[in-house]
């Protein structure tokens, strides 16, 4: 609902003359489709309706006769930036109530929508001036904006959309007019949209319209059909054409890519008899069956099957501040789901979607800053950055070039660096007082964590700090000593098992590179505690692991079916060995080590914290090294046998990954994703039988996953000789969300995890026929039968969305989740023998299986993987997608690719230039104590002594009981 577009002096051309000549007035007569907003317009004595030659004077940068901004210098004047066209646009149906049914109130309502977004943006607005070589960045909180809206696409679809222009200046406090910097309003808007979306629901929703919500964080009145919608929508089938041409789509497609897509598909507006117009949506409405006087809700949720109660839309009956915390309270449960810091940009976000109909952005502001002060919320002590790295108050000589950004510090610590520098602390502390109110010193992102997060970690870190010394060893260092005499360990992997044999601690680690070794370590240790009388079982977090485990001899479980279990068949003669430690979230290794504590057992950690991180919040393992837990480090790499490969594995293993580079077997630079997708689809393909089995190709993210397997397909002349299956596909939503039905979607699939009331059984797959009125879904299952449910009152279910693929005999497919019935794990690979209307036949390594096709799968093709589904694979040859812009690029992700490979990592790329940089990227994931840490001075949540203790154990408990955090 919100795009952008860059406007300079050589793209202006006919800029004043489209905006103000395709205005559109035909339903406001006072000549409110075109005016001025902004403390900058007020400053300037702009107005009321925006007057064409004034406009173009300000795109000039001309302020009055006398003075002109200056954008740009010598050689640059081209380029310089006019102003940026930041185009709300109202959803489909709200315009054809608007435009088609002439209602008066949503116009109204969609410009004071575009009025809150402008103002929003005005918080943001900020200038950067340099004197005597220091630069400094003012919030200027102003902007001159020119408003203009229009009512048509540029394929005469109705379409309700203002043109907000923020031309490029804002004024000083010293009343000087300076560009624009772009680092507030040009990288703030997914917030400004979110704004717009929320102010125009919430007026909607006052003027008595109901409203249909999304996953995707959009919204339309809810008395238009799909159907309707679609029909009046030829601009967006246009972009969306234009995007699949090169493989994209809305989601996957940058906001460069969209703006470009829209730019080569719309055609030049002619004149535009508006009666006419008016009168062919009329008949084009009425052929459709629209009813404008409806407000009802259109679909299969409005009729009420079984016993399940309707759930009505939230009504207002409590304070505004009780629902906007609610609403807050959600947003930090959905985030610190997946994260243990989160930022007050997120939260904001994620809260204020959640809050369309009900809340402004100022409602849940207010709301953060009262979990913040009420301490739900932990507040980061505000941390600070130069402005002037290239000489920092804690160094009187100059970095080089190529330094790093210095680390942002608190107010406290600035102050301390200017001590040490030779200051008095009273000096230092005016200094610093001065360059943040000058905007020297420039502020981080606000970040929060919750009593919750805390406690957790710093249980974890208890349970193994005080039980150190606790165990007896009892096996001598003799036989420890003959028993590896017997073996064919290397020096390290003989350390570990002696270190293991020998602890007295209950916990210990042995972290490791990718291929060193550590099952065959594994092995070796157990069979020596084994025979000295202990019992040894071994976890693992996912299905595709413990039968890694399995295969190598281990007797393994998976670390979840362990915590559900009620008899975890462990005791003080057990020692755990819990393989990939480094993907184990906060939440389930706190319950691990309680589980163990209670026991009595002992816990040996084996993992790499330098692979991908937990889904779910937190970085335990690497917080136990850290802590002092005791390890026996694995750094021998066996895997690979090519000597510069191997160097290419050590190097990213250290975190040297643009080094690292250097040394892999060969890059290829294909700018073009489909030329890209098609040049590892050849190679892939070219290869033998034999070669394609010890091959992977591994990608960033399931879009091009798809297409590479498609593509695969294709090539291997097997596309056209099977069957379109429906596949299931994980949808990536958090527990919170799932407990409301507008993050659901229609299609979607449902599997309850344990059987309900109100109809759902375990185990059963459930079609999404509606996502509402209220919260409630209306579903289907298999043989037809509807009901429908609150998700609020079913907190445990599985949901995936459907991906129409062909399977054909010869295909290679991978397991997509669990199945114990038929010892099916995540990630378990088969080649497709056979496939009938109602079953597929599978083969690995002489295992057969046979798969019912008579409803959605979980099953996938398996030559192209995301990294995530890789990690734990070896093969002797990787084809490795990476892609220098997208999110899913990072340092762990590079290890993680090149070092399943034996012989040759091939990398594919669309800008070599860049690639080092995105390969160094390092990953977000936190732990709550990190925040903690950077509190001082009285502002420490830390309970300093018993009493203290006791309220923050309270305020955990309340915390619980009102729902923040898990």
């Amino acid at each position: 609902m919100l795009n952008i577009t860059t406007i300079t002096r050589q793209s202006a051309g006919k800029v004043v003359s489209y905006y103000a000549d395709s205005a559109d007035d035909y339903y406001a007569k006072d000549g409110s489709a075109m005016q001025w907003q902004g403390r900058g317009a007020a400053a300037l004595g702009l107005k009321g309706a925006v007057e064409q030659e004034r406009f173009r004077e300000l795109l000039d940068g001309r302020i009055d006769s006398v003075t002109r901004i200056k954008r740009s210098v010598g050689s640059e004047r081209l380029k310089e930036r006019l102003g940026y066209d930041l185009t709300f646009s109202a959803p489909k149906g709200v315009s054809l109530q608007a435009l088609v049914h002439g209602d008066q109130r949503i116009i109204a309502a969609h410009d004071k929508a575009v009025a809150a977004a402008i103002g929003e943006a005005e918080l943001l607005a900020m200038a950067r001036s340099t004197v005597n070589k220091k630069t400094s960045i003012e919030h200027t909180k102003n902007l001159v904006v020119a408003k203009f809206r229009h009512e048509t696409s540029r394929e005469l679809d109705p379409d309700l959309h203002t043109h907000a222009f923020v031309l490029n200046m804002t004024q000083r406090g010293n009343g000087q007019w300076r560009a624009l910097t772009n680092d507030g309003v040009i990288h703030s808007l997914s917030h400004l949209g979110n704004v717009y979306k929320a102010a125009l629901a919430k007026e909607l929703e006052l003027a008595g319209f109901v409203l249909r919500y999304d996953r995707n964080g959009t919204f339309d009145l809810a008395h238009f059909s799909e159907h309707q919608i679609s029909e009046f929508s030829a601009r967006s089938r246009q972009i969306e054409a234009a995007l699949a041409q090169k493989g994209l789509d809305r989601a996957s497609a940058t906001q460069a890519e969209k703006n470009q897509a829209a730019m080569a598909t719309r055609q030049r507006k002619g004149a535009i008899d508006r009666d006419a117009i008016r009168e062919i949506w009329k008949e084009r409405s009425d052929a459709l069956g629209i009813d404008y006087a409806s407000r009802e809700w259109a679909g299969a949720g409005n009729r009420t099957f079984g016993p399940e109660a309707p759930t009505k839309a939230p009504q207002l009956e409590k304070p505004l501040a009780h629902h906007a915390d609610q609403i807050v309270k959600f947003g930090i449960k959905s985030l610190t789901e997946r994260q243990s810091i989160i930022t007050a940009q997120e939260l904001m976000e994620v809260s204020l979607r959640h809050g369309y109909g009900i809340l402004s952005s100022d409602d849940v502001r207010a709301a953060i800053d009262r979990a913040g002060k009420g301490g739900h919320l932990i507040k980061e002590e505000a941390l600070f950055t130069s402005m002037n790295p290239a000489k920092d108050a804690r160094s009187t000589t100059a970095k080089p070039v190529s330094a790093p950004a210095p680390t942002p510090m608190s107010r406290a610590d600035w102050v301390s660096s200017l001590v040490r520098a030779g200051k008095t602390r009273d000096e230092a502390a005016a200094l610093v007082a001065k360059g943040i109110e000058r905007g020297r010193l420039k502020p981080g992102d606000e970040r929060f964590t919750t009593h919750i997060a805390q406690r957790r970690e710093r249980d974890i870190l208890a349970f193994e700090r005080e039980s150190r010394g606790t165990v007896t060893p009892r096996i001598s260092k003799e036989a420890i000593a003959a028993f590896l005499s017997g073996t064919t360990l290397n020096a390290e992997q003989s350390r570990a098992v002696s270190r293991i044999a020998e602890s007295r601690n209950r916990y210990m680690a042995v972290p490791g590179f990718a291929g060193t070794g550590k099952s065959f370590m594994t092995k070796a240790a157990r069979d020596l505690m084994e025979g000295h009388g202990y019992r040894v079982t071994t976890l693992a977090p996912y299905g595709s692991q413990k039968k890694a485990l399995e295969a190598e001899g281990l007797d393994a479980r998976t670390l979840q079916s362990f915590l559900k279990a009620k008899d975890k068949k462990i005791d003080g003669n057990t020692i755990v060995f819990i393989d990939e430690s480094g993907v184990i979230p906060a939440r389930q290794m706190h319950e691990t080590m309680k589980a163990v504590q209670e026991a009595g057992a002992r816990v040996v950690f084996l993992g790499d914290t330098a692979q991908t991180k937990a889904i779910e919040a937190g970085k335990p393992f690497e917080q136990l090294m850290k802590a002092g837990m005791q390890t026996s480090y694995m750094t021998t790499i066996q895997r690979q046998k090519d000597p510069d490969l191997l160097k290419a594995v050590e190097l990213a293993a250290v975190g040297h990954s643009r080094e690292s580079l250097a040394h892999v077997s060969a890059i290829s630079e294909i700018r073009e994703a489909s030329d890209r997708y098609r040049s590892i689809v050849e190679a892939y393909a070219g290869l033998d039988r034999t070669g394609r089995a010890q091959t992977l190709v591994i990608t960033g993210t399931n879009d091009s996953r798809k297409k590479i397997n498609h593509g695969i397909q294709q090539a291997l002349g097997l596309s056209g000789t099977g069957q379109d299956y429906p596949l299931l596909n994980r949808l990536d939503t958090t527990q919170a969300e799932r407990r409301h039905s507008k993050y659901y979607e229609k299609g979607a699939i449902i599997i309850p995890e344990r059987d309900y009331h109100c109809g759902l059984k375990r185990g059963e797959q459930y079609t999404v026929l509606d996502t509402g009125p209220g919260n409630r879904l209306t579903v289907h299952d298999r043989d037809g039968a509807v009901l429908q449910f609150s998700p609020a009152r079913t907190t445990q279910l599985s949901v995936y969305n459907i991906e129409q693929t062909e399977i054909a005999p010869g295909d290679q497919i991978k397991i997509t989740r669990n199945d114990a019935e038929k010892d099916l794990a995540n990630g378990d690979r088969f080649i497709v023998k056979s496939i009938g209307d109602g079953e597929i036949a599978l083969e690995s390594d002489g295992r057969k299986v046979t798969i019912d096709a008579r409803s959605p799968m979980f099953v996938g093709l398996a030559y192209a993987s995301t990294v995530h589904s890789a990690q734990g694979l070896t093969c002797d040859t990787v084809l490795i997608n990476l892609e220098t812009k997208s999110r899913t690029t990072a340092q762990d992700v590079y290890y993680v690719a090149v070092s399943r490979a034996r012989h040759e990592a091939l990398i594919f790329t669309d800008d070599g230039k860049k690639l080092g940089e995105a390969v160094s990227r390092e990953s977000s994931k936190t732990a709550a104590l990190e925040l903690s840490q950077l509190q001082r001075h009285g502002s420490s949540h830390e309970p300093n002594n018993r009493m203290q203790h006791e309220q923050t154990r309270q305020k955990e408990k309340g915390d619980r009981e009102m729902g923040y955090g898990k």
